[in-house]
C-alpha cells in the first residue's frame, strides 16, 4: 500500500503544480509579451514486481512557455519595419506641412517680387514703385532665410531625438545583458539546469522586441544567452557585456548627429547599418528629405538672387551709374569657404583649405560632393555623392581651379595663405547648402535699382540709306569700354563703306577700331561679337536693319540719362518664366514646386508604407497571440480538468488508507 500512497502523492503534487501553472497563465493573461505556460506531465519509471511492471506515478517534466521562434523573430523584424515606417512618416508629415504652408513658402513671396518688377518696368522714374521693388526683394530673402531656420530646427529637434533614442538603445541592452546574466544562474541553480525561468525569458523577449522597434537588431542564442547585433554584425549585446549606443558629430558635419556604438574604447558609427526602427526612420528623413531639401531650397535661392544681381550690374540707375547688387553676392568669402567642410579625422598637419565658388547657378545640382587628397598627398578626386559619380579629378594640387556642375573648386586659396594638406584628407562639398541661410538684400537705395539698358543707338542724320538701329542685349559691362563711369570709352560709330560692309569707329577721334566687317542688307543684323577674343567685342550688341547706303553712319553712346528707360527692367521681370535652373529646362517656381512635389510625394508614400507595415504588424502579433498568447477559456477547462484529477488523486490516498486500516485490523 506505500507505493499505492507514492503514487497518489506523485498525482497530487503534479496536479497541484499544473494547478498552479494555470492559475498563473490566468493571473497573466492581460501582460503584454506574456507566453503561455504548460506543466508538462511525464510518467515516472515502473518497477518490477513479481515478474510484472508496475507504475510509480507521475511527475512534471518541466513547465515550458508555448512559443515559436520564428514568429517571435517575425514579430521583431515587423516590429523594427513598423516603427521605422512611424517614425519616418511621422517627420515627413512635418516638412510637408511646412512647404504646403503658403504663409511660409516661397511661390507666393517670387510672384510678389517679380509683379513688383513688373510695375517698375511700367513706371522706372517712380522712386515709391521702385521701393516696392526692393521692400519684395527683402521680404523674399527673408522668406528664404525663415524656410531655412525652420529646416534647421527640424534638424536640430531631430539630433535632440536621436541622442534620446541611442540613451534608450543603451538602457534596453543593459536589461537584456542583465537578464542574460540572471537566465543563466536560475539555469545552473535548478535540477540538472533543465528547468527555463519562463517568466525571464519572457521579459528578456520582449526588450528584446521594444529593442527592434528602436534599431534593427539580430538576436543570436549562445547557450542560455541571447546575443543581439546591430545591422549585420555590430555587436551590442555579448552575453552580458554591452556596447553602449551614442549620439556622436558626423565627420565631415557637427551639426548632424550620427549612431555610434562605444566598443572596447573605441567609438564606431554605425548609422549606416541603423537601417530599422526609430533610428532608422529618423536617418531616412534626413538623408532622404531633410537635407535634400536644404540643397533643392538653397539652389533656388542662389539661382534667382545671382541672375537678379548679374542683370541689374548690366543696366544703369536711376542716377544714371552702372546697376549693383541688389542681393548679397553668391561668393561672398563667407559662403566661398563653408561650403566645404574638413573632415574631423583629418591629419592633425593638415592646414589646406578649399573654396567653391559658383560660376553657373543653372548647372547647379541638389548634391553635395565629396573631395578626397591622394595618398601621395598631391593627387585628389571629386565624387558626386547622389549617384557616386567621379566628376573631376587631378594630379597636382597646383591647377584645382576646376568647374563642375556649375561651381568652381579652388584649393590654391590665391586670395588666402596658402595651406598644407596631407594624403588621406577629405572635404565634404556642399555647393547649395547655405544657399537660403547667407541670402539677403543688400541693396538700400531705391535709386539704385538699374532699369535702364546702359546703352542707346541712333542714325546719324543726313543718312542716305533706310538703316535702322536699336540697342540690342548687354551681356557685359566689364569690357574697358564701360571703364569710366557716366560714358562709354569711347563711344562708337558704326560707318558704313559700301552697302555689304561697315568700319567700327572711335566716335570722339574718328580712329578705326575694327574695319571691314559684313552686313547683309534687308534683313537685321545682330552687330558685334560675344566672343571675347574677337576685336568687336564690346560687351553688348546692336540690331541694324533695312539697307544703310555707303557714307551712312550710326552713334553708340552710353545711356546715362534714360530715367523712363524700362528696358533692364523688362529683363529683370522676363527671368521669371525663363527656364534658368536644371541646365535650361526649369524656372525657379518649377525647381521650388518640384521640392515641394517631392516632398508631398514621399510623405504620400510614407503614409502607405506606415498603414500597409502596421496591418503586417498586427497580423504577427494575432499569429503569435494565437500560439502563445493566454485563452481564458481553455484555462478555465484546465482548472476544472486538474481539479478533478487532483481530487481523484486524493481520493486515492483515502483509498489507500482505508485498505492499510482495514489490513492492519486484519492483522491485529
Amino acid at each position: 500500500m506505500a507505493d499505492l500512497l507514492r503514487i497518489a502523492t506523485t498525482g497530487l503534487l503534479a496536479y497541484q503544480g499544473s494547478l498552479n501553472t494555470t492559475g498563473h497563465n490566468i493571473a497573466n493573461a492581460g501582460v503584454e509579451g506574456y507566453s503561455r505556460q504548460r506543466a508538462e506531465l511525464v510518467s515516472l519509471p515502473g518497477q518490477n514486481l513479481s515478474g510484472a511492471v508496475f507504475g510509480n506515478g507521475v511527475d512534471i517534466a518541466t513547465v515550458s512557455r508555448i512559443v515559436d521562434q520564428f514568429v517571435t523573430s517575425q514579430l521583431r523584424t515587423d516590429t523594427s519595419v513598423y516603427y521605422r515606417a512611424e517614425a519616418l512618416n511621422g517627420w515627413n508629415e512635418q516638412i510637408d506641412a511646412l512647404f504646403a504652408d503658403s504663409s511660409i513658402g516661397i511661390s507666393d513671396r517670387i510672384d510678389a517680387f517679380f509683379g513688383a518688377l513688373q510695375d517698375g518696368a511700367s513706371d522706372p522714374q517712380s522712386i515709391a514703385v521702385r521701393t516696392v521693388v526692393l521692400d519684395s526683394a527683402t521680404t523674399l530673402t527673408q522668406r528664404f532665410q525663415t524656410l531655412y531656420g525652420r529646416l534647421e530646427d527640424m534638424n536640430d529637434g531631430l539630433n535632440t531625438q536621436l541622442t534620446a533614442l541611442a540613451k534608450e538603445i543603451t538602457a534596453l541592452a543593459d536589461g537584456v545583458a542583465e537578464l542574460n546574466r540572471q537566465i543563466a544562474l536560475r539555469i545552473d541553480s535548478t535540477r540538472n539546469g533543465e528547468h527555463e525561468p519562463n517568466d525571464l525569458l519572457d521579459q528578456r523577449d520582449r526588450l528584446i522586441e521594444r529593442l527592434a522597434g528602436l534599431v534593427d537588431v539580430q538576436a543570436v542564442a549562445d547557450g542560455s544567452a541571447i546575443n543581439l547585433y546591430l545591422g549585420k554584425g555590430h555587436a551590442l549585446v555579448t552575453g552580458t557585456q554591452v556596447s553602449a549606443a551614442v549620439a556622436v558629430p558626423d565627420r565631415f558635419d557637427p551639426g548632424k548627429l550620427q549612431l555610434a556604438l562605444e566598443i572596447n574604447g573605441a567609438t564606431s558609427v554605425v548609422s549606416y547599418a541603423a537601417t530599422g526602427g526609430e533610428v532608422g526612420g529618423l536617418l531616412a528623413f534626413r538623408d532622404e528629405l531633410l537635407y535634400p531639401a536644404f540643397n533643392a531650397l538653397g539652389r533656388v535661392a542662389l539661382a534667382l538672387t545671382d541672375d537678379i544681381n548679374a542683370q541689374n550690374q548690366l543696366g544703369v540707375d536711376r542716377d544714371g551709374d552702372l546697376g549693383g547688387l541688389v542681393f548679397s553676392d553668391v561668393n561672398e568669402q563667407i559662403a566661398a569657404v563653408l561650403r566645404a567642410r574638413p573632415a574631423s579625422d583629418n591629419d592633425p598637419a593638415s592646414t589646406g583649405g578649399v573654396r567653391v565658388f559658383i560660376e553657373d547657378t543653372a548647372k547647379l545640382t541638389t548634391s553635395d560632393y565629396r573631395l578626397d587628397i591622394g595618398s601621395d598627398g598631391s593627387s585628389w578626386r571629386l565624387v558626386r555623392l547622389q549617384d557616386a559619380t567621379l566628376v573631376a579629378s587631378g594630379a597636382s594640387l597646383g591647377d584645382t581651379l576646376v568647374t563642375v556642375d556649375g561651381f568652381t573648386l579652388d584649393l590654391n586659396l590665391s586670395e588666402l595663405p596658402p595651406g598644407n594638406f596631407v594624403a588621406g584628407d577629405s572635404f565634404l562639398i556642399e555647393p547649395t547648402r547655405r544657399g537660403a541661410q547667407f541670402v539677403r538684400t543688400v541693396m538700400s537705395r531705391a535709386e539704385d535699382l538699374a532699369l535702364a539698358a546702359p546703352v542707346r543707338a541712333a542714325a546719324l542724320t543726313g543718312n542716305l540709306g533706310t538703316g535702322s538701329v536699336a540697342p540690342g542685349d548687354t551681356f557685359d559691362t566689364g569690357t574697358a569700354i564701360f571703364a569710366t563711369p557716366g560714358q562709354l570709352s569711347p563711344p562708337l560709330l558704326i560707318r558704313f563703306s559700301s552697302a555689304t560692309q561697315f568700319d567700327v569707329l572711335d566716335a570722339n577721334t574718328s580712329a578705326v577700331l575694327v574695319a571691314g566687317l559684313g552686313f547683309i542688307p534687308g534683313t537685321a543684323n545682330t552687330l558685334f561679337s560675344r566672343d571675347s577674343v574677337d576685336p568687336d567685342y564690346f560687351g553688348f550688341q546692336v540690331v541694324l536693319a533695312g539697307e544703310p547706303a555707303a557714307g551712312d553712319a550710326f552713334r553708340i553712346d552710353y545711356n546715362g540719362s534714360g530715367t523712363s528707360d524700362n528696358r533692364n527692367a523688362l529683363l529683370m521681370a522676363a527671368l521669371q518664366s525663363a527656364d534658368k535652373m536644371g541646365n535650361g529646362s526649369a524656372t525657379y517656381q518649377d525647381a521650388y514646386r518640384d521640392l515641394v512635389a517631392a516632398t508631398g510625394s514621399l510623405t504620400q508614400r510614407s503614409r502607405i508604407d506606415m498603414q500597409s507595415s502596421l496591418a503586417v504588424l498586427d497580423q504577427t502579433r494575432e499569429r503569435r497571440e494565437s500560439l502563445s498568447g493566454v485563452n481564458l477559456d481553455e484555462e478555465a477547462a484546465n482548472l476544472i480538468r486538474f481539479e478533478q484529477a487532483y481530487n481523484a488523486s486524493a481520493q486515492v490516498i483515502s483509498v489507500a488508507r482505508s485498505v492499510l486500516d482495514a489490513l492492519f485490523d486484519a492483522l491485529g
